[in-house]
């Protein structure tokens, strides 16, 4: 039974920069979970409790972002005591802040797409399935 409740978030920064494919398939996706969770309220309730522990892409890229930045400042340091410069690594560094500067500006930076590849959803996407199942949830009678 498809979820006519549920639809997919509008004014989305990352939706909107990312593939048509890849948002019909984080889509089906929810739907499905949402539509799999409404057998009962238990389930519902579960099922908010899993999306409440969910990363965003923004908190998957930040993390993304914390280990890069870790390796290559660490490199680049090794490099400046060693040779006097920060070499490729510095750069490389340096192209990482640009991303994530870039990214918090626009919603959008080069691993964005990989991310959204492999499932992670916007805020804005996990706050429409939550709404979505608590309305559920209100809505079912409490005995």
């Amino acid at each position: 039974m498809q979820d006519a409740t549920w639809q997919p978030p509008d004014n989305d920064g990352i939706r909107d920069r990312t593939r048509d494919k890849t948002n019909l398939r984080i889509d089906r996706e929810t739907r499905g979970a949402i539509d799999e969770a409404q057998s009962s309220p238990e389930a519902i309730r579960a099922r908010i409790a899993e999306i409440d522990a969910e990363w965003n892409v923004d908190r998957a890229l930040m993390m993304n972002f914390a280990i890069a930045a870790t390796i290559t400042s660490s490199l680049a340091m090794r490099n400046l005591v060693k040779h006097g410069r920060l070499g490729g690594w510095g750069k490389l560094f340096f192209t990482q802040l640009g991303f994530l500067a870039y990214h918090s500006a626009k919603r959008w930076c080069p691993p964005l797409p990989v991310l959204r590849l492999l499932g992670f959803r916007s805020d804005r996407e996990i706050a429409a399935e939550r709404c979505a199942l608590q309305a559920k949830l209100d809505a079912k009678p409490r005995h």
